[in-house]
């Protein structure tokens, strides 16, 4: 019965990410093992949105660590852990609070030993910037917990890209890359755990700061993003805009057609606010207001369509059959679904 209705909430989800993004692209999936131990490890921009398109785009089923200050309540801590998350707790949840990892590390490499997939940000916190911040030791404690508990365990390390066009707007494009296997146990030495920690960090580091844009220089960041936006480059494409980086480059400026695109996205948008102008007014008088950071709002946006749309759908259905017939408000409010998403993938 669990597994049933992981999988609803699984196809929900997944369908409301395929309406929500323009384009979701998928690379390197076949670098996913199966039926082995594997601790996925991302860079972290968009909250949770990162864990949740990981998750439906995934050829594992994940447990996947999540921030403890979102289990407020019984219930919601019942409901994550039906979504297999698990609390992880931070210096600022309180330093008492920090005891409870010990447990968590522990789960986390009991799950291990039995063939399971974590998936971790070992960034420790999520951030807008194109960039790979310095990676937490966590991570490392986790596999190197299993490996002492099962020395002959084979676990496998996959690196995941996480890239936005635009991660804070609707409608936006993302790509995942998943990257090729790294094998904890070349990197673990029981004698020197420290030396370990440290060696398989910088690998890990390397990898993911190929699989998404990195921009090194933090004291030219906005200078070079304002560059890379100028020249319209393509975000899901990081090797690209990587090798841009590298060479200091000024890319070409790609103008033509600029202006009818630009028109184009203010028609659709246009359109798209007159066909949902209940929810958009919802949206922006009373639920945008209180997102209080940028890196939470389109998570929000997404939880608020996620939840709220299907009400909005019945309230049109039964306002439509107040005044027509079943086949002429079906025909009407599925033209108003698929009008809805046509605007969104244009």
């Amino acid at each position: 019965m669990r597994k049933i209705g992981y999988l609803v909430i699984w196809v929900w989800i997944r369908m409301a990410l395929t309406f929500y993004f323009s384009k979701i692209k998928i690379e390197g999936s076949s670098n996913v093992p199966s039926g082995k131990p594997i601790m996925f490890l991302a860079n972290h921009q968009n909250a949770l949105l990162d864990a949740l398109l990981i998750a439906t785009h995934c050829n594992r089923s994940p447990y996947f660590l999540t921030r403890s200050d979102v289990f407020k309540t019984a219930l919601l801590k019942v409901f994550f852990e039906f979504l297999k998350m698990i609390p992880v707790y931070r210096i600022r949840d309180g330093k008492n609070s920090l005891a409870g990892n010990s447990a968590v590390f522990e789960r986390c490499s009991q799950l291990l030993q039995r063939g399971e997939a974590i998936l971790i940000f070992p960034e420790g916190n999520h951030s807008l910037k194109r960039r790979v911040r310095p990676l937490s030791k966590g991570f490392t404690r986790i596999l190197f917990l299993a490996l002492e508990n099962n020395p002959s365990m084979d676990i496998g390390i996959v690196p995941i890209g996480v890239n936005y066009a635009n991660a804070a707007k609707f409608p936006d494009n993302a790509a995942l890359y998943y990257g090729k296997e790294i094998r904890v146990q070349d990197f673990f030495d029981k004698e020197d755990l420290s030396g370990s920690a440290s060696r398989l960090k910088e690998e890990v580091y390397h990898h993911l700061k190929k699989l998404t844009t990195h921009i090194e220089e933090e004291s030219s960041y906005e200078e070079k993003v304002h560059t890379l936006d100028r020249a319209n480059v393509d975000y899901l494409d990081p090797v690209g805009v990587n090798q841009i980086i590298e060479k200091s480059t000024s890319p070409d400026h790609k103008k033509i057609g600029k202006g009818k695109v630009a028109l184009k996205k203010y028609i659709f948008r246009g359109a798209f606010s007159i066909l949902n102008f209940p929810m958009m007014i919802i949206w922006s008088k009373f639920i945008k207001p209180k997102v209080s950071e940028p890196e939470f709002l389109s998570t929000t946006r997404f939880m608020f369509a996620l939840l709220f749309y299907p009400f909005f759908y019945l309230l049109l259905i039964a306002g439509m059959l107040m005044l027509l017939h079943w086949p002429a408000t079906l025909i009407i409010c599925t033209a108003h679904l698929t009008l809805n998403i046509a605007l969104v993938k244009l």
